[in-house]
């Protein structure tokens, strides 16, 4: 007796499209998330309050309205309906699901690596400043190390609450 679950293809395709949409949307939002991080932390309370607000509106609203927001909203807009490409483009279920998933994940790991480079302790900061080096450097070789490796555990749960 043959086992049908693992045998017949069109099993895979939930499965395949279910881990294309979760490593798509962790990368992105991973890649937008690393300098709005660096922005939230930042002195300018300007910048820092935008990016506040936009965690605030993405963390406090559920994914299920997000993803309706995307497919309906966007596509219902004239500017989106008037342009072919972008017709095209948000007409498709898919294609309006990877900004919506990444926007959100965008969202959560802001806040995670904000706070972890806030818990960056500050005799290595100023060790470094110490040394001479430069506040692009000291992000580079000191601050963004040390804060991902606080931030690993908190992105593996952001991981399985995405992948939910």
């Amino acid at each position: 007796m043959r086992n049908f679950l693992f045998t017949s293809g069109y099993r895979y395709t939930g499965l395949v499209v279910t881990l294309w949409l979760l490593v798509t949307s962790i990368a992105s939002g991973f890649l937008l998330a690393l300098p709005l991080s660096v922005a939230r932390t930042s002195s300018n309370r300007w910048l820092s309050r935008a990016i506040g607000l936009y965690t605030y509106v993405f963390r406090g609203t559920p994914l299920y309205v997000q993803l309706l927001l995307c497919y309906s909203g966007l596509y219902g807009l004239q500017v989106v309906q008037s342009h072919a490409l972008l017709a095209d483009f948000f007409r498709s279920a898919m294609n309006c699901t990877l900004p919506a998933f990444a926007l959100n994940d965008c969202a959560y790991m802001t806040e995670i690596l904000a706070g972890a480079i806030r818990s960056v302790p500050w005799g290595e900061l100023e060790a470094a400043q110490a040394m001479g080096m430069s506040p692009f450097m000291l992000y580079r070789r000191v601050v963004m190390p040390s804060a991902l490796r606080r931030a690993l555990p908190m992105c593996g749960n952001e991981v399985i609450l995405m992948l939910h």
